[in-house]
């Protein structure tokens, strides 16, 4: 008897353990046996670092766990917090069975070198298993991430969106050293691989951190390059590639800048005379520069049958927002045809031909009779305006000296009167 109450005894513990157990499942985690692994190396939470890698990298990070009960809609996400750049990835939701082994790998890239304030710096990475209607199952994992050994970085690029040809343009940089060593003889470099345009200057000496013994070294500087475009370059849109490189390490970035056209003004006052064979005229062609450098303008008059033409200072220098006038003479030969002639004169700015201008030339005969005639009528009319203002003159002296000569009436006398 006593055996059996044993026995009994016996069975409804066991029954309380695994009542228990049961409730304690249906309460608990979902998930366990939760394993991560940080760029192949198996991580944990009771403080061991993993070294994950240097900046930028992209890592892989492997989470695996079993489940303890079937569950709909869970997520797995993975993720780096502190920095500037979101660092995360998650998955897609899915269906875990109870006693199933899962396992999910992801990719992140860690933070860059400017987000690091030292030269191997802490972080953290947190594992967030969740479902829906479910508590989540979550994990911290330290790890480290260090600079590389040998880097540059550049910081930034200013320099303007358009430029004219033949204009200089300014390339500010700024660069650092984000590596863990100091990079001597650093040097900057800006081309235009299509125009053939490059410029290398002296960067100095860069340290990834101060060094109280030099002054002159820092961990960043910032340079001026000047480029000088070809005079002919043609417009377009064009890339600049700066770099920035010593011995141990080297970055690049490119820029777009746009060429635009030589900006010039080109002006004809009178285009249009009349001389007779054997004469000459003159021409104004007004040349202006509205750039902000100095522009080489040439102008070449082109053949015409039967006239001469000279142009007084074919080459001209003209200042940035300046302008000048260049005199275009014509004379016409005993042989030129009568009639229309036209004079073209060809306006280039540093060799690139902007614009034609052409004039008119009216060749005649009889220009001289005409002009003689012309000459008589007028000097006919002046000699009738002078007969008619010196008749007006004669008149008004002849009226003055009547009025002049004449006496004036005496007034009456009367005697005095006698009473006595």
């Amino acid at each position: 008897m006593k055996h059996k109450a044993i026995l009994v005894s016996f069975i409804a513990f066991f029954a309380v353990v695994l009542a228990l157990n049961l409730v304690a499942a249906s309460t608990g985690d979902f998930v366990d046996n939760l394993e991560v692994e940080i760029n192949g190396e198996l991580a944990s939470t009771d403080g061991t670092v993993v070294i994950a890698g240097e900046v930028s990298d992209k890592i892989p990070v492997e989470v695996a766990f079993t489940a303890n009960r079937d569950v709909d809609d869970v997520r797995v996400e993975v993720s780096i917090e502190g920095y500037r750049d979101e660092i995360e990835e998650e998955t897609p939701r899915f269906k875990i069975y109870n006693g199933s082994r899962y396992v999910k790998r992801f990719v992140l890239e860690l933070p860059t070198s400017m987000d690091l304030d030292d030269l191997v710096e802490d972080l953290t990475l947190d594992v967030e298993i969740s479902a829906k209607g479910e508590g989540s199952v979550e994990g911290e994992y330290d790890m480290t991430v260090q600079r590389e050994t040998y880097s540059l970085d550049i910081l930034s690029v200013e320099v303007a969106d358009h430029v004219g040809a033949g204009g200089t343009l300014a390339v500010d940089v700024v660069v650092q050293n984000y590596g863990q060593e100091r990079l001597d003889n650093v040097y900057i470099r800006a081309v235009i691989p299509e125009l053939g345009v490059s410029r290398r200057i002296y960067a100095g000496d860069l340290s990834p951190y101060e060094e109280g013994d030099y002054d002159d070294i820092r961990d960043s500087v910032n340079k001026r390059v000047y480029l000088t475009l070809p005079r002919d370059a043609m417009s377009g849109t064009y890339e600049m590639e700066v770099e920035v490189y010593n011995y141990d390490a080297f970055t690049s970035v490119v820029r777009e800048i746009v060429v635009e056209e030589l900006e010039t003004g080109v002006l004809a006052t009178k285009t249009s005379r009349t001389i007779a064979p054997g004469e000459e005229t003159t021409f104004d062609v007004v040349l202006v520069n509205p750039n902000e450098r100095m522009v080489l303008y040439t102008v070449t008059p082109e053949d015409a049958e039967g006239l001469i033409i000279d142009v007084m200072d074919p080459v001209v220098t003209i200042p940035g927002g300046s302008s000048r006038t260049v005199k275009v003479n014509v004379r016409a030969t005993e042989s030129a045809t009568e009639g229309t002639n036209t004079v073209t004169a060809n306006v280039n700015a540093d060799s690139e031909t902007v614009r034609q201008v052409s004039f008119t030339v009216n060749v005649e005969e009889d220009r001289e009779a005409e002009e003689n005639g012309e000459v008589v009528a007028e000097n006919n009319v002046v000699l009738i305006l002078t007969i008619v203002l010196v008749i007006i003159f004669v008149v008004l002296l002849v009226v003055l000296i009547v009025l002049l000569t004449k006496k004036p009436a005496e007034p009456e006398e009367f005697g005095e009167t006698s009473y006595y």
